[in-house]
């Protein structure tokens, strides 16, 4: 059964009653755990690497990733949705005006 070391909480098996893996009993350095800044930094970065173009989205604005030319529309729910309410109301007047 593995354990979960305390110094570094990597997984490993244990050979006595110790809580820390081999290589912390010998001294060895402790790679510090990463910010949330770091990881969203790198999240960021990986995103513009898989995606062709950054957009902003015309209904709130937020930054978006896509490979597609046309999308003008971030992914979220709500703004779909309000981008098809008022293409549909739009439609309606113009039906209207005729």
């Amino acid at each position: 059964m593995q354990r979960k070391c305390h110094r570094c909480d990597r997984l490993f098996t244990p050979d006595s009653h110790s809580t820390w893996c081999a290589d912390c009993r010998e001294g060895k350095p402790v790679e510090p755990r990463k910010t949330k800044e770091q990881i969203e930094i790198e999240r960021l970065e990986r995103l513009e690497k898989a995606f062709k173009y950054t957009r902003y989205c015309i209904q709130c604005g937020k930054k978006f990733y896509t490979n597609d030319t046309r999308k003008v529309i971030c992914g979220d729910w709500e703004c779909e949705e309000k981008q098809r309410f008022e293409l549909r109301r739009e439609n309606y007047k113009k039906g209207k005006e005729k």
